[in-house]
């Protein structure tokens, strides 16, 4: 009788609890039906921009993707190329902004993000048995966008026609036009053809390539892209980069481009906004290598105004033509060095960098 009575006992007990789980907590129920806040949408309506849930992630995500820039350049991805079987898209364009790039492109982002990227819109396309992906990224300006190529151009590419910056390899085709940057890439090796036709298709929608215009009064080197002041004689192949930040290791030495040379020796070139800021620039770098162990030396046989620093195996010369500042980094030797720095000199000098 006394078992039976304690589990009588316990059922009621449970009984209990079972009811009372039933009943939402007070406080529960109030958040639960809590208003809005004022200018966003009530319970039931639309997710708000400060929802936490799923929902208002996703229309956050939506929103971030969907800038006016973004959503322009997904116009310039075409439904398909003219020919018969040319590529034809399987889908509509994705679009993608600074905040949400990585979410496509993770561990490859902070690439273009570093370099300058605003938007960029992607889109497949399948074209025979070949499925091809068309990324264009539109950049803050046509350097930014040589910077993009450049850190991404692939070894042993070839230069394809379709334009002065395009790299073509067994599946891939990477080109710039403007602030444009585009990469076609194909998920076998035998698409050249279909990558060249839907490359072309894009292209006819972009504005024209125009070289960087300096400010009113500059020289016409203005109008030349950098990397075509290099020297040609001794370049070596697709070594041509721009360094968006910290060139060299330099916190602060910024927009440098530079290009290696046969003999060893690596030349580079950096635009400033004018005569002062180049001035600042290279004083920048001369004390970064004076701080790091280079000692200065004589510039005899250096181009005019020139500093010569080195330390042992590696000798460094730095000076300012107008804007621009340029030099020759890390040379094996001394005489290396002159010689590439006068090489430099001359082909400035020639483009109208004079002082």
């Amino acid at each position: 009788m006394a078992s039976l009575a304690v589990l009588a006992a316990l059922c009621l007990i449970a009984a209990g609890i079972l009811a009372a789980r039933r009943q939402p907590n007070p406080a529960v129920a109030v958040a639960l039906s809590a208003p809005a806040p004022a200018g966003q949408a009530a319970a039931g309506g639309p997710a708000s921009a400060a929802g936490t849930g799923a929902a208002g992630k996703d229309a956050q995500a939506e929103a971030a993707r969907k800038t006016p820039e973004a959503s322009g350049i997904a116009a310039l991805l075409p439904d398909a190329a003219p020919g018969t079987g040319a590529p034809r898209a399987l889908a509509p364009a994705e679009t993608f902004s600074p905040a949400t790039l990585s979410d496509k492109i993770d561990g490859k982002a902070e690439l273009y993000l570093a370099a300058g990227f605003t938007a960029m819109a992607c889109r497949g396309y399948r074209a025979g048995n070949a499925r091809i992906d068309a990324y264009l990224y539109r950049m803050k300006s046509p350097d930014a966008a040589f910077a993009a190529f450049s850190g991404q151009r692939r070894p042993g590419a070839t230069q394809s026609p379709l334009a002065k910056n395009a790299a073509l390899t067994e599946n891939a085709l990477f080109l710039i036009s403007g602030r444009d940057y585009l990469e076609v890439i194909a998920d076998r090796a035998d698409a050249k053809p279909a990558l060249e036709t839907l490359a072309r298709a894009v292209l006819a929608g972009l504005a024209p390539a125009k070289g960087t215009a300096g400010p009113a009064g500059a020289s016409a080197t203005a109008d030349i892209p950098p990397q075509e002041l290099f020297p040609k004689a001794g370049l070596k192949a697709d070594s041509v980069r721009l360094a968006v930040a910290d060139a060299f290791g330099c916190q602060g030495l910024t927009n440098m481009y530079t290009a290696e040379y046969e003999a060893g020796a690596t030349a580079f070139l950096s635009r400033r906004k004018d005569a002062a800021e180049a001035r600042a620039q290279a004083a920048l770098y001369h004390k970064f290598l004076t701080d790091n162990g280079y000692a200065v030396q004589d510039a005899a046989g250096a181009p005019a105004g020139a500093a010569v620093l080195a330390m042992e195996g590696s000798v460094e010369i730095l000076f300012t033509r107008g804007r621009a500042l340029a030099g020759i980094h890390d040379a094996p030797d001394r005489d290396a060095a002159l010689r590439a720095a006068a090489a430099l000199d001359a082909g400035l000098r020639a483009g109208g960098l004079e002082k």
